[in-house]
């Protein structure tokens, strides 16, 4: 291959021009080039290298020399390549998203780089963006099958192979999983810099971190909450005794009413501040998230011989909200039922739907929470649990409503009601 043959450079410029952004392929450039280029020539565009004169395609190296070099002085380039040749760069906008590898040391001509360019930058976008989408979705696939429940090392383990085609083994002992913990298997080739983001974000939302951070939020919020309402029956009972009382007795009165006045405003405020700013309320199936959650409660928290579990889920249609916070404050619901049992009995779990909304109801042997606040018993304490407060807060955020109501068969039905997501919605 000679200067002047790389040189003349008006042909190529013609046959490249006859291309769209829309339509012009990596195999089309290379069917251009192999009428200028030795036919071993490779394009690399981004991850992958063609050769100019057909064949597979293989995966890239990474990361690319930023300067023209011989494939002597470019160790990653010569190993993977084995071969004597020259690298190309293409570089647009200051970046290297690919190039040429030449089998002889004559560098392709400056003019047909130039020419070259814009349509593998094209290419290289085209593909970009094709990949964000599909790894963007596999991603909300993934945070929902999380927080439904699903062992993280196996289903991170499912997606890497699946979009990726790696296959790692996770760190173990107190090693925290991150990027550089994973034994990554599968190729020889580094990650590339959008592969490297898309396993980084895989990690980071099946963070349990996450998922601990958003239940102390709708716990601090729903606690708020309820310690507004109860702190109002206090101010509302010491100002109706401040009417007949005298000396001491008012000045006690109004001291408790003053408390009692800060206490509600300070839970107000931490509610405002705990509160879901914006929920990514999505088509969720309750249903399955509900057999999850049982399947949760079984293996975690249900450990005692003398509860069980009795599910009779039947299929619902989908509903409006974010699966992650229904599936912890289902997971809740159970663990609170379980509390009002200590002596044991049968938990049962099913659900229903209406025109307006679905749910799921769990039913225990317990006594109902009693709403007399005049004494304090173990009702009442039941009825303002940490768990009953997350799942009560998840159904404000949904827009729908927790009901606790004694069982016509005894003992008390908890229903999670959430708005169904009707045709119009979707």
């Amino acid at each position: 291959m000679t200067q002047d043959h790389h040189s003349s450079v008006t042909e190529p410029y013609i046959a490249l021009s006859q291309f769209s952004p829309l339509t012009v392929t990596e195999r089309g450039l290379c069917g251009v080039l192999a009428q200028w280029l030795p036919p071993t020539t490779w394009l690399i565009i981004g991850p992958v290298a063609w050769p100019v004169a057909g064949g597979a395609a293989r995966p890239a190296p990474w990361p690319l020399p930023a300067s023209p070099a011989a494939l002597a002085e470019a160790p990653l380039l010569r190993e993977w390549m084995g071969m004597e040749g020259y690298w190309e760069p293409l570089i647009v906008r200051g970046s290297v998203f690919g190039g040429l590898m030449v089998p002889d040391a004559t560098p392709v001509a400056p003019a047909l780089l130039d020419q070259l360019a814009p349509w593998v930058d094209v290419i290289h976008t085209r593909r970009r963006v094709a990949r964000q989408v599909i790894w963007q979705r596999m991603l909300l696939q993934l945070k929902a099958r999380y927080a439904a429940g699903e062992e993280r090392s196996a289903l991170l383990a499912e997606v890497f192979k699946a979009c990726l085609g790696l296959a790692f083994q996770p760190a173990t002992g107190a090693q925290a999983l991150t990027r550089d913990a994973l034994s990554i298997t599968g190729r020889s080739r580094p990650l590339w810099p959008d592969e490297a983001a898309f396993i980084e974000l895989a990690l980071a939302v099946t963070h349990p971190a996450i998922k601990q951070a958003r239940v102390l939020g709708l716990a601090a919020a729903g606690i708020a909450h309820d310690i507004n309402n109860l702190l109002t029956v206090i101010l509302g009972r010491a100002q109706l005794l401040e009417l007949d009382a005298v000396g001491e007795e008012a000045t006690d009165l109004q001291m408790i009413e003053s408390a009692a006045e800060i206490g509600a405003a300070s839970a107000r405020r931490l509610q405002r501040f705990a509160q879901l700013e914006q929920l990514p309320a999505q088509p969720v199936d309750l249903a399955a998230i509900a057999r999850a959650a049982v399947t949760v409660a079984e293996r975690d928290i249900i450990r005692s011989g003398n509860i069980a579990l009795m599910a009779e889920i039947a299929e619902l249609p989908p509903a409006a909200g974010e699966a992650s916070l229904l599936h912890t404050a289902l997971v809740n619901l159970i663990v609170a039922a379980a509390q009002a049992v200590p002596h044991g009995g049968v938990i049962r779990i099913n659900s229903g739907a209406d025109e307006r909304y679905v749910w799921i109801e769990i039913t225990d042997p317990g006594l109902p929470p009693n709403t007399d606040l005049q004494t304090v018993s173990a009702q009442t304490q039941r009825a303002h649990s940490v768990e009953l407060a997350i799942a009560r807060q998840t159904a404000r955020v949904h827009h729908g409503h927790l009901r606790i109501m004694a069982d016509p068969a005894g003992g008390t039905m908890t229903q999670l009601l959430i708005p169904r997501l009707h045709e119009r919605d979707g």
